[in-house]
């Protein structure tokens, strides 16, 4: 596939304004030789769910949130202006993109309103906090690299003296890092589906449950992204992290195969709301909680399809059978459910962190800053384009590890990993699959990629 270089991500959600977000999905789902969906699965017959407040078309099908209180409340302070500028939570934790953001919609964002949408703030976004904005060809440059192609966020980051490494040297494609304080770039976590997992944000694992840590977090992304010159009340932060909380968002339809819970799969975010978690369940140590040895075959939505599986047409039977088979990859020759535990689910099931390889050459991007941290002991050197858990803790054994979030929902937040590197669910695959020595092959890592497509 040809990549025009404007365009680089072929997978996008609908954006705040239905028109513009149904015609830049279909720009994109053509672009990437998807075509548009068959008769039979037509977008015209979107049920009432899956065009409500919540919905994510991407260019798989189509994500719906649900809620465990029984409705989507748009006047929690979770959707209200609390700051100095005009933007919310869902600026950067959009129910349309998957409760995160993806570069997609801030490419259409960037292209509808000349690069002025809220998202569009120097407090956190773009290349450097002096970054020139002042015409639309300097907000391209200034955001195009980070907030649109990667979707990332930028933070002010240091290294604490009591770390075990110090930040020796710094290359900063803007110039604006030195090694008293740099720039760090991480996409926003997704704020959904985090009653199945056992703690939130890209590294954090402070010794409290999930519901206090949300309940505590609306302060602070009111202070810094927000602007705020009033802080958020207690009453504001207990009653936003409660709605994150209750989110629960899955892809609902794929285009080629329909609904996700019919005929009898198991998809959909119902299944997902009324799916068993608790800390430590499917432990990979065997340490479950209940005393239940681990079980390979972490995800089983898809078992209603495996009378498709020996189907490869371009029609419905096909699309199913590749989803169905994709699954038994992910649980067997994939090598997944390793970090990836939690039943149906996909987060890991204790609070974990790993070190993908994603947060070292060759895989930082030359246009995020690269980090040569040395050790105080033995003066070894690591290069690295974020320290990942380290940053927190401060040990060297920490750096580059991320912790493994849920991954229903996977297709409506492109792009993926902690830096926005993988633009598309097949670049994801591509990368396990040389990182893990998985030698699957084209055939496998369609079907896979079907599957993270389907959750």
């Amino acid at each position: 596939m040809t990549k025009h270089p404007l365009f680089r991500f072929p997978s996008t959600p609908k954006g705040s304004d239905r028109l513009r977000g149904a015609l830049i999905v279909g720009l994109f789902a053509a672009h990437a030789g998807c075509g548009a969906p068959p008769d039979e699965v037509s977008t015209a017959d979107l049920d009432a769910e899956e065009s409500a407040l919540g919905a994510g078309l991407n260019a798989y099908g189509v994500g719906t949130s649900l809620h465990t209180s029984g409705a989507i409340d748009s006047t929690n302070p979770f959707f209200q202006q609390l700051g100095t500028n005009p933007r919310t939570c869902a600026t950067c934790h959009s129910p349309s993109q998957g409760w995160t953001m993806n570069s997609a919609t801030n490419l259409a964002l960037l292209l509808f309103t000349q690069g002025t949408a809220p998202i569009f703030n120097l407090v956190d976004e773009g290349n450097r906090p002096d970054a020139d904005v002042s015409t639309f060809a300097a907000r391209v440059a200034t955001f195009k690299d980070t907030t649109v192609d990667r979707g990332v966020t930028r933070f002010t980051r240091t290294i604490s003296p009591t770390a075990e490494f110090t930040l020796a040297a710094v290359s900063d494609p803007y110039g604006w890092s030195t090694t008293t304080s740099f720039s760090g770039f991480r996409r926003p976590t997704p704020t959904a589906n985090e009653t199945k997992a056992p703690s939130i944000l890209w590294t954090g694992a402070p010794p409290v449950d999930v519901i206090t840590q949300l309940r505590g977090i609306l302060p602070g992304g009111v202070k810094l992204h927000e602007q705020g010159a009033v802080p958020a009340t207690a009453e504001q932060s207990v009653a936003a992290g409660d709605f994150m909380f209750g989110v629960i968002f899955a892809q609902s339809r794929d285009f080629r195969a329909g609904r996700l819970d019919s005929d009898g799969a198991m998809g959909g975010p119902a299944n997902l709301m009324a799916q068993d978690f608790y800390i430590g369940i499917n432990d990979t140590a065997g340490n479950d909680p209940q005393g239940h040895p681990f079980n390979p075959k972490v995800f089983n939505i898809y078992d209603g399809w495996a009378r498709y599986a020996g189907h490869n047409d371009n029609g419905t039977a096909g699309a199913r059978g590749a989803i169905y088979r994709g699954q038994e990859i992910f649980n067997s020759v994939g090598k997944c459910g390793g970090c990836h535990n939690s039943p149906n689910v996909g987060s890991h099931s204790t609070v974990a962190f790993f070190n993908i390889g994603t947060a070292e050459p060759p895989k930082c991007s030359s246009a995020l800053p690269l980090l040569t941290l040395q050790n105080k002991t033995t003066m070894e050197t690591k290069l690295t384009c974020d320290p990942g858990r380290a940053l927190s803790t401060g040990k060297w054994s920490d750096i580059g590890r991320f912790r493994a979030p849920p991954l229903r929902g996977l297709a409506a937040r492109a792009p993926y990993f902690h830096d926005g590197q993988a633009s598309t669910l097949g670049d994801v695959v591509n990368h396990y699959n040389e990182r893990l020595s998985l030698n699957l092959t084209g055939a496998q890592k369609r079907d896979l990629e079907a599957f993270l497509a389907a959750l």
